[in-house]
């Protein structure tokens, strides 16, 4: 299949409506009505708080990507499925570093940044193939804003494990962002990009829901020696 055939089969698997498609857009309806992407309130919630809140927004973003997934299959036809599947290096890795719960930590919110310029670009290509109403494009749209929130989550939870150490930021310089692409190859790296997003998602649900065995209840011992600490000294000046 050379080029224009290839641009002729993409054209004429245009978007079509789904059944996919509107239990995306009701779990985006939940999402906003449990308020889990409020990045206005500053990170000043309790520990166990935070990380909950995390987990869920993390699930929810876990089955909008699958749902998403499937919705991108069954627009472009039979042969998609394969197409996920392809090998792209400059698409971010689903893997997750680091031994302890900061370096984890870190790891992941490092990852979704690395991801929020992909998902950025997938959107606009597709935004320039379907249609203005289309919902797959605005269920794309929810997922990049989605990423920014779960990585301003994850950005509280690194300052509850490691209170006085800035987080560091993604250095300026090369993206691994393609450059123009053909129909057939933009199908392609959207689909690359979701199915890589998805499988890191399912890795950072699994995280999160190990940090509220573990991490709170550090804290929670930690800041009770501080306080037996602050407590016997008081009582030490006193006498």
């Amino acid at each position: 299949m050379n080029g224009d055939e290839r641009n002729m089969f993409w054209q004429s698997h245009r978007p079509q409506s789904t059944s996919n498609v509107p239990v995306i857009f009701l779990s985006l309806v939940f999402l906003t009505i449990i308020e889990l992407v409020n990045t206005t309130v500053p990170c000043n919630q309790s520990c166990s708080k935070t990380i909950h809140k995390s987990v869920k927004l993390s699930k929810l973003m876990k089955r909008n990507t699958a749902e998403l997934i499937k919705a991108y299959q069954s627009n472009e036809g039979d042969f998609a499925n394969q197409f996920c599947k392809m090998q792209m290096d400059n698409v971010p890795s689903s893997s997750l570093s680091g031994e302890t719960s900061s370096d984890r930590s870190l790891s992941i919110y490092t990852r979704l940044k690395e991801f929020q310029p992909h998902i950025k670009k997938v959107l606009k290509q597709q935004t320039d193939l379907m249609p203005p109403q289309s919902l797959l494009l605005k269920s794309l749209n929810e997922t990049l804003q989605q990423t920014g929130h779960l990585a301003y989550r994850i950005n509280c939870i690194l300052q509850i494990l490691q209170p006085n150490i800035p987080i560091p930021e993604l250095a300026t310089g090369p993206t691994g962002i393609p450059l123009p692409q053909n129909v057939f190859q933009q199908k392609v790296y959207g689909c690359v990009v979701l199915t890589r997003l998805n499988k890191f998602l399912s890795k950072v649900v699994d995280e999160l829901r190990s940090f509220k065995g573990n991490v709170c209840v550090k804290k929670r011992n930690y800041g009770n020696v501080i306080e037996q600490m602050d407590n016997h000294f008081q009582r030490f000046f006193k006498v």
